[in-house]
């Protein structure tokens, strides 16, 4: 008996081993430098390093792909930066990132798309953990660590996920799996989500002149939302750079036809909350950027080559109205 024991006491040694050998294994985690997150970097130092005045374009990746800066250079005799990067950073990073260094004369254009304000924690840690500089820009509030939770949870069902597969000899099934995805995310989308998409103003530029060969992604519905904390978010934002000098503006993100009739009603509601309590002068509407769903390239808030163009005249003509006469 006393042989036995010991044998399940071994044999238990050492799956517990085999465990947390693979959790540790299947936990480490991968930082590119030249991930498209870690453009991030980049944009930093424009940011930082630019000399005033400077037109300065605040939001996510409808404005990474959705303007020409040098041809609103060229257009309006002014340095261009487009801060555009990623949604999923939340509002407070992007807002902190150009609170942070904006100066006297800096002209500041807020662009943010109808989500308005969702951070995902998994995406600023890997910030964190490519550049360790971007935590001034992070706020560590109560949705911060709520988010967190949320992500160690998932992260932790998905290695139990792998380390089943592992155990139950499902793993060439997965390997086939995994090998699938890699292919199709390293021949298509790692050659336009990159560090070196960017052109030298922070525009994305690997996509010019390429068709999405899929169909676009993120067609979800808009919820009717309270977007009062969130706005009051732009309004410091805004209050912040006056005090510093200078001036902010807003404009609605671009969006498909096909998306907009289907969610005109929440886009509506969202527009008279922003004309009710935002304190930013709105230089467009929402009608005015959307567009036919062609001019789009892989996401409903990414335009096109032939898309970005009409969104830049656009711009160019709406700034000059109300500040480059």
């Amino acid at each position: 008996m006393t042989k036995l024991v010991l044998k399940i006491l071994i044999l238990s040694t050492a799956v517990c081993a085999s465990v947390m050998f693979i959790a540790k294994r299947n936990g480490v985690k991968k930082y590119d430098p030249k991930n498209y997150f870690a453009a991030v970097i980049d944009k930093d130092s424009l940011i930082r390093n630019v000399p005033s005045p400077r037109l300065i374009f605040a939001g996510a990746s409808n404005l990474a792909f959705g303007l020409d800066s040098r041809m609103i250079e060229n257009e309006l005799g002014v340095n261009v930066i487009n801060m555009g990067l990623h949604g999923n950073f939340g509002l407070d990073f992007i807002l902190n990132n150009v609170a942070m260094n904006v100066r006297k004369g800096d002209v500041v254009v807020l662009s943010i798309e109808y989500f308005l304000d969702e951070m995902f924690y998994k995406d600023i840690n890997y910030v964190l953990n490519v550049w360790p500089d971007a935590e001034k820009y992070v706020s560590r509030d109560p949705d911060f660590y709520a988010q967190e939770l949320k992500y160690f949870v998932s992260e932790s069902q998905e290695s139990w996920k792998r380390m089943s597969n592992t155990f139950f000899d499902k793993a060439l099934k997965f390997k086939e799996a995994k090998i699938f995805i890699s292919d199709q995310v390293h021949s298509y989308d790692t050659l336009i989500y990159s560090r070196n998409a960017f052109n030298e103003n922070g525009d994305v530029i690997s996509h010019l002149g390429k068709q999405y060969p899929f169909e676009l992604r993120g067609r979800t519905p808009i919820e009717i939302s309270d977007y009062s904390r969130n706005i009051r978010k732009l309004n410091n934002f805004a209050a912040e750079v006056e005090k510093k000098g200078g001036t902010v503006y807003f404009s609605y993100a671009s969006y498909p036809r096909s998306e907009y009739e289907k969610n005109k009603k929440a886009v509506k509601d969202f527009e008279t909350q922003l004309n009710d309590a935002l304190e930013i002068k709105i230089i467009t509407t929402p009608e005015e950027l959307v567009y036919p769903d062609s001019l789009f390239f892989d996401t409903v808030y990414h335009l096109n080559e032939e898309g970005r163009k009409k969104r830049t005249e656009l711009v160019i003509s709406k700034l000059r109205e109300v500040h480059y006469r």
